[in-house]
This record gives structure tokens, C-alpha cells and sequence, in this order.
């Protein structure tokens, strides 16, 4: 009866602890699996805590880490995204179970995005698509816009300038200035064919997160979002 006892007990153990060791592992799968989706890019890692950890597996987390790459935000790859959390609740059974999930609650969320130069040029690129030539110069104080388009026929040289800002909880390059050369139309007659541009838009921040910061720098634009506070 003892050693039966004992191999019984054993087993509890080895059972307990393979779930204590499989919860946290599973969890930051499951987890990294989602954000890979969202933010479409392979390039994700994640670390998250929690005491004890099994608590991972009840949605649970006391710290969260994220770094990606080339991540998908609307219709703007970022270049680099970070994002770190405390004390934040998720649905994790509805996320095991192929759901979307849902954050239930977090003290603190705050993502941070870097769009590089390149990563403007392609989104403008392909939103002014009577622009060729694109070409995108990020400076604090300006975003300058240079390229061609065909008007009657003949080849104009054209300039924006504006700002990249956050605003009705989205991202958005809002135009301040349009300058064509060798044209023989005026700009004012080109303002259906250019203007403020969405990049980002609310719905598409994720994990219920607003904008609160845009700040453009040389060569780069960095977006901070974070999740407002429960009332």
C-alpha cells in the first residue's frame, strides 16, 4: 500500500509541476501567436511574468515586454514597436481557444512605434498614387513630400509639406503646403488630387489603445499610444 501511495505521489508531482512549468509556456505562445497575426510580422518577441506563474494561464500577467519588427499598424509598417504593460488581465481561455480574447483590464499598457523614412515613403507612395517618383524627408518640424504627376499631359515636379499628427484617435499626414512646377494649372485646382492623408486609423490601434503622443524627428516619426485607465 506504501509504495503505491508513493508512486501516486510521485505522479501528483510530476504533474504538478509539468503544469506549472506548461502554463507560463503556453501562455506566452498563445499570446506571441496573436500579436504575430495583429501586427503581421514574424519578428515578435514576448516576455511576461507573473507570481505565482501558473496565474499566466488564468489571464493573469504582472509584466509585460513586447519588441517587434517591420509591424503592421493600419496601413504603416513600423520599423519598431515596443509595448509594456503591469498588472493586466486577459481573457486567456477565449485566446486558447482561437479567440480574439479580450483585455479585460491593465494599470499601465504604452506602445511605442518608430516609422522610419522608408516606412513613409512606401504608405505615401501608395496613397498619392498620382505621385511618382516619391520621395519622403522626415524633420522635427516637417515633412517634406517631393515627386512627379502628369497634368495635361506633361510631367509637373510637386512638393507637400505637412505633419504627421494624432488626431481623432488616429494617425494622420496632414498637408500644409502644395507647390507645382512647370504646370500649367494652378495648385489651388489640385486639391482634389492631394491633401491630408490617413495612415492610421483609430480602430486600428491595438488593444483598445489611444494616441497621445506623435513627435517627428530626423529621419523618423515615433507614435506613443496607451490604454486609458478603467473609470
Amino acid at each position: 500500500m506504501r509504495k503505491v501511495l508513493t508512486i501516486l505521489s510521485l505522479f501528483f508531482i510530476i504533474i504538478t509541476v509539468s503544469g506549472v512549468m506548461l502554463v507560463p509556456w503556453l501562455a506566452s505562445a498563445t499570446l506571441k501567436t496573436k500579436l504575430v497575426d495583429r501586427l503581421a510580422t514574424n519578428d515578435v518577441q514576448v516576455e511576461m511574468s507573473s507570481s505565482p506563474s501558473f496565474a499566466l494561464g488564468l489571464g493573469q500577467i504582472d509584466t509585460l515586454h513586447v519588441i517587434a519588427h517591420q509591424a503592421k499598424a493600419g496601413d504603416v509598417r513600423l520599423s519598431e514597436v515596443t509595448l509594456d504593460g503591469e498588472h493586466i488581465f486577459v481573457d486567456m481561455p477565449a485566446l486558447l481557444l482561437h479567440d480574439d480574447g479580450k483585455l479585460r483590464r491593465a494599470d499601465s499598457l504604452t506602445m511605442r512605434g518608430v516609422i522610419s523614412q522608408d516606412n513613409l515613403r512606401e504608405v505615401l507612395a501608395s496613397k498619392a498614387d498620382k505621385l511618382e517618383n516619391v520621395q519622403v524627408t522626415i524633420q522635427p518640424d516637417t515633412v517634406l513630400i517631393t515627386g512627379q504627376t502628369k497634368i495635361l499631359g506633361r510631367m509637373a515636379d510637386v512638393e507637400l509639406e505637412g505633419r504627421v499628427v494624432g488626431d481623432r484617435g488616429g494617425i494622420y499626414f496632414d498637408m500644409t503646403r502644395l507647390a507645382v512646377k512647370n504646370a500649367r494649372i494652378g495648385t489651388a485646382k489640385l486639391g482634389d488630387m492631394f491633401g491630408n492623408i490617413t495612415l492610421v486609423k483609430a480602430d486600428k490601434i491595438p488593444l483598445g489603445m489611444r494616441i497621445e503622443d506623435v513627435q517627428q524627428r530626423d529621419g523618423s516619426i515615433v507614435v506613443t499610444a496607451k490604454r486609458p485607465q478603467q473609470e
